[in-house]
């Protein structure tokens, strides 16, 4: 990207020496989202939120909150490690959430209940294991499964249910399941999904499968056991949002589309994002009160 919108958070930025990074620069634009009476979604209000970080890593949103943000960075000083930043929306404000040496934390995901946390830690001897933090910082976290590895992606669908993309070994392929705190054992739900995994208010879950050049949305319910296909992706396109009316709304290069089961026969574009300077849309994540944050390059 070369040409921004003016700076959000831009009081709180940081000088950052350039040098070699590890991780591709990503940045994050937020909208504010409309529904029109024909059921089309808009968006409006953009800004940018990673002014912090203007040459960094900045990556893998979620709403904690309306008005709190969590993501993923690594900056341009310290690239052996990613951390958690919690972004401020209202008082535009940062805050470190992990600050570790030795390990690395991706994909923040609020847990049931409101108190804790979950991240994909990647630990001092490699293993990648899904931990649990207090949002309080009243202890220094714990692995949630800890004879589960390979976790790569994850989401809850309900207090002690997750599911997680789990990385194969040596080439494998890649497997969605779900785990059970209570029994700690994996249950397999598809083969090669992709990394975006979304719960629904109905507490199924949304994800696609990629096992053919034809990519497909799928849901999955946890009293069926075959998933059911929802309609085929933009070719190359793996990560959505699901709105609170059901809508799922995708990237595909600079454009966002969207799509309703059962009123729409197709992808239809909400907007280009090229006229922000955006060649490509990946992650990206919605509050409940009509927020949309795209991570962007």
């Amino acid at each position: 990207m070369r040409r921004y919108l003016p700076p959000f958070l831009a009081a709180f930025a940081t000088a950052l020496t350039l040098s070699a990074q590890r991780l591709d620069h990503h940045d994050i634009l937020l909208f504010s989202l409309n529904k029109k009476t024909d059921g089309h979604w808009e968006i409006h209000t953009p800004r940018f939120c990673t002014a912090f970080n203007p040459t960094g890593y900045n990556n893998q949103p979620n709403f904690f909150s309306n008005n709190e943000l969590y993501l993923t960075a690594q900056t341009p000083h310290d690239t052996t490690q990613t951390d958690i930043y919690a972004l401020d929306l209202l008082v535009r404000t940062i805050t470190p959430v992990t600050a570790t040496r030795a390990t690395s934390e991706y994909s923040p995901v609020p847990m049931p209940g409101g108190r804790r946390f979950s991240a994909v830690r990647v630990e001092e001897d490699g293993n990648q294991r899904l931990w649990s933090f207090p949002l309080d910082r009243s202890d220094n976290g714990r692995p949630e499964f800890p004879a589960i590895f390979n976790v790569g992606y994850h989401c809850w669908l309900r207090d002690t249910l997750a599911a997680l993309f789990i990385v194969g070994d040596d080439g494998a392929a890649h497997t969605l399941c779900t785990a059970n705190t209570r029994n700690q054992q994996l249950l397999r739900i598809a083969a090669n999904p992709g990394r975006c995994l979304q719960p629904l208010p109905d507490g199924r879950l949304a994800f696609v499968t990629k096992s053919s050049e034809t990519w497909f949305l799928k849901t999955w319910d946890v009293t069926k056991p075959i998933p059911e296909i929802v309609t085929i992706m933009p070719p190359g396109s793996e990560d959505f949002a699901v709105l609170a009316d059901g809508t799922y709304l995708t990237g595909n290069g600079a454009k966002l589309f969207q799509y309703a089961k059962g009123r729409d026969t197709e992808w239809k574009l909400v907007a280009d994002l090229s006229q922000y300077g955006v060649k490509s849309i990946s992650r990206m994540a919605v509050s409940g009160d009509g927020k949309l944050a795209v991570v962007v390059q």
